[in-house]
């Protein structure tokens, strides 16, 4: 369990760092967890009440070990829970009565040398009565006709405020109906009393510390934590939230004899393994805060990715290019997009963007490499859960620094490609979306949607993500199916929305490269520069700009027509993929008709397009041209670089858009 004892150590090491002061993502104290809360309740020193209101906030809350990793109702929090605890009126209304289990927790630490003033002065108002009675006439509460709590909406009811902080579920009776519990609402307090710099308790140091003292006093079972080495209290619950708040998935459970988890092979779980409650504490916490603040989640949030270092200072994350983008960035120039009034500019593709690319890259790393150490180690820990309550680990990965670096260095050299990209911006109150092209490596979210579509399942798309990880991190070949996969999707044009397909067309070409310069087949490995390589005489890649230059005449002259339908060149690209050289001849002969009107009215543009035509007809060698054998891969590097060329020459030599791009 080397990844638990990396997160223990991290823990004490980010505690005397900067970061935890950071008020949206606390690292938590021993025996706390985060909550999310829904309703604050003010009373004064005495337990008198004053006021109450909604709270929508994520809070620090102290537990004990059993309600930390509670499932069931069988166990309460010791300050801060929920209604149904703490209103020992709450069965005047309605629901059950789950208020001596809160009593008990919080009357034994009142009752211990280490209360606290406004843990006392909450025992003081809950021993009232008097919360949901109190909360009614604050106006946060709703009763139905009987003067219970209200349970249920009927189909077109105005839904509360107060219940869209809550989960309805269905009636089984009627459908139309949704039943909510308003005793599962959060209630923090708040105390106003002298000597007190902060009345909220979930904010209160003082409040905090007492706690944590008092927790290591109860009497528990000692011995040897098998994480340090240590003999110590033991853990006999693990922590649970540790994706986000409400997450009920265990990375460590030895639940109890009747639960199959270690019977057949041991008579109780201690035998099966035991760790120390700090150990644990600590573990946990430091996850749940990496996972906050720098982790990668797919977007069910199941599966979650996250690399850290034991200084806790940031890294560059495998499966994300956001710190691409830190300092002098990567992308390159705007186009204009119907949402937007950008002005178009793009970069000149007919040189290689391979040498700045890598400049930048290392411009981008250098930050990192100045607090980072040769010998300083980078962890990788992936987690996914199978099922609501189980959480594993799926992927771990140590590696040194300058390791971890080479390799995400070389992911990026490697599947670099001009990718289209989207993003937001204000504009006046507003927000435009922006269409960019970045010289990047995809992500594996992005390869995903790109081999089977942006509607594939969760489990694909996590299976997929697992699988380009190890591709990242280990520099090993991409799996083919995923390449072969995004060249087919790309050549299929014409079943795609034009910018999804542009998308799809830069990931195809980014992830043949990639895979060509990886081939373990010495002889089959193959480098490409990102730029038209005028030098390239392969007959895919020949293939692949005499489809670009079949397209661009065709555009050109129904944009002087005043037609806006799609070219033949893209109707047919899965049919020239598939028998080029007989879809060529299709293609060739429905251009006649079209340059004999642009030698009238674009005579140097045709002049310009027929020379090159020749040029690279020339390039062929005879017995490939006319073998009509499927194009791979290769072809839509040859498409995409001549197509951006294109793009890139004068007004004079061509037209003032680029049409294809604003579609």
């Amino acid at each position: 369990m080397s990844w638990f004892q990396r997160l223990y150590e991290t823990y004490d090491t980010i505690r005397q760092s900067p970061y935890p002061a950071e008020e949206n993502r606390p690292l938590l104290p021993l025996s706390h967890t985060s909550q999310q809360a829904h309703i604050t309740v003010t009373i004064d020193s005495q337990g008198n009440f004053r006021r109450a209101e909604i709270l929508k906030q994520a809070l620090v809350i102290p537990v004990t070990e059993n309600s930390a990793g509670r499932t069931s109702g069988k166990v309460a929090h010791p300050l801060i829970d929920k209604i149904k605890y703490c209103a020992k009126d709450y069965a005047d209304f309605g629901g059950e009565n789950l208020f001596q289990l809160y009593s008990d927790e919080l009357g034994a630490w009142v009752k211990s040398l280490y209360t606290h003033p406004m843990a006392e002065a909450v025992y003081s108002y809950v021993q009232k009565g008097t919360l949901v009675a109190d909360l009614v006439n604050a106006g946060i509460c709703i009763l139905d006709d009987s003067g219970k709590l209200k349970t249920m909406l009927k189909e077109g009811e105005t839904t509360p405020e107060l219940f869209r902080l809550l989960t309805s579920a269905k009636s089984k009776t009627d459908k139309t109906v949704r039943l909510f519990d308003q005793g599962n609402l959060l209630v923090a307090w708040q105390v106003e009393m002298l000597g007190e710099n902060e009345s909220r308790t979930w904010e209160n140091t003082s409040l905090r510390e007492k706690w944590g003292i008092y927790d290591t006093t109860k009497p528990t079972s000692q011995g040897k934590c098998m994480i340090t080495g240590k003999t110590m209290r033991l853990a006999q619950q693990h922590p649970r939230n540790i994706r986000r708040p409400g997450d009920g998935a265990k990375l460590v459970s030895a639940n109890d004899t009747s639960g199959f988890t270690f019977r057949g092979r041991f008579t109780d779980a201690g035998q099966a393994c035991t760790i120390g409650y700090e150990t644990s504490q600590k573990a946990h916490h430091a996850l749940r805060w990496l996972i906050n603040r720098q982790g990668f989640r797919t977007g069910d949030q199941v599966q979650v990715v996250v690399a850290w270092t034991l200084k806790g200072i940031d890294v560059p994350q495998p499966l994300d290019d956001d710190w691409l983008l830190d300092g002098d960035g990567m992308d390159f120039g705007l186009v204009d997009h119907p949402e937007t009034t950008v002005q178009q500019t793009v970069p000149d593709h007919t040189k290689d963007l391979g040498q700045t690319f890598a400049r930048k890259l290392r411009n981008a790393m250098t930050g990192y490499s100045a607090r980072l150490g040769a010998n300083d180690t980078v962890a990788v820990l992936g987690l996914d859960a199978a099922t609501s309550g189980r959480l594993a680990v799926t992927f771990y990965r140590e590696q040194f620094w300058q390791e971890y670096q080479a390799t995400l260095e070389q992911w990026q050299k490697d599947m670099a490609w001009m990718i289209r990209q989207t993003r937001e911006v204000p504009d006046g109150g507003k927000k435009k979306t922006e269409v960019f092209w970045q010289y990047k490596a995809p992500t594996p979210l992005e390869i995903a949607n790109a081999a089977y579509g942006r509607r594939l399942d969760d489990s694909l798309k996590k299976n997929t993500v697992e699988r380009l990880l190890a591709c990242i991190t280990d520099n090993r070949q991409i799996p083919f199916d995923l390449v072969q996969s995004c060249i087919n999707r790309a050549a299929r044009r014409a079943g795609l929305e034009n910018w999804d397909w542009q998308t799809t067309l830069g990931i195809a070409c980014a992830l043949f490269k990639g895979y060509s310069i990886r081939n373990p087949d010495k002889d089959r490995r193959k480098e490409y520069t990102m730029g038209l390589d005028e030098t390239n005489k392969s007959r895919d890649y020949l293939f692949g700009r005499l489809l670009a230059i079949a397209e661009r005449i065709e555009e050109i002259a129904l944009n002087a027509r005043g037609e806006k339908r799609p070219t033949n060149a893209e109707r047919l690209m899965q049919r020239f993929a598939d028998a080029p050289y007989q879809t060529w001849r299709q293609l060739e002969m429905s251009l006649q008709p079209y340059r004999q009107g642009l030698k009238q009215s674009r005579g140097g543009f045709i002049h310009n397009m027929d020379t090159l035509l020749d040029n690279v007809l020339q390039s062929f060698s005879p017995d490939e041209f006319i073998e009509n054998k499927r194009l791979s891969g290769e072809f839509l590097l040859g498409y995409h670089c001549q197509r951006f060329t294109f793009r890139n020459q004068k007004e004079s030599e061509s037209t003032t858009s680029f049409e294809g791009e604003n579609k």
